[in-house]
């Protein structure tokens, strides 16, 4: 599903019926403030791009457990980073500011980080690699 550069988009409807979703880009939806909790739902999510949601405030709480590529970049306003799936393989999180990590993130199967100017005093806490 694309929906980048949807510039006016304020909220994303419930997801939960959408089970074969393995693609969701909301890349530029400068309107978005969170994501619907259904999201945690998706199964099949793999690559989730929300790099420009720069009104983002809140992601769901709960593991995208099928997540391998993940695109924050610009998300200045996101403060607690999401408990991410450990198959995560490219994390990309430049310009954000992140405050709060889960405890246990693990990134065993990452392939490619990015962290241009990310903003972030406590980044590498309790993060394994």
């Amino acid at each position: 599903m694309d929906l980048s550069g949807s510039l006016n988009l304020k909220e994303i409807p419930d997801l939960s019926k959408a089970t074969n979703l393995e693609t969701l880009n909301l890349n530029g939806c400068s309107s978005l403030v969170e994501l619907p909790s259904s999201i945690l739902n998706l199964n099949k999510l793999t690559d989730l791009n929300m790099a420009g949601c720069t009104n983002l405030e809140a992601l769901p709480t709960g593991k995208l457990e099928s997540l391998i590529h993940l695109n924050l970049a610009g998300c200045s306003r996101l403060k607690i980073f999401p408990d991410i799936s450990n198959k995560i393989s490219e994390l990309i999180i430049n310009k954000t500011a992140f405050e709060i990590f889960p405890s246990q993130l693990r990134l065993e199967n990452l392939v490619e980080l990015s962290l241009e100017h990310t903003m972030s005093e406590r980044l590498w806490e309790g993060v394994q690699v």
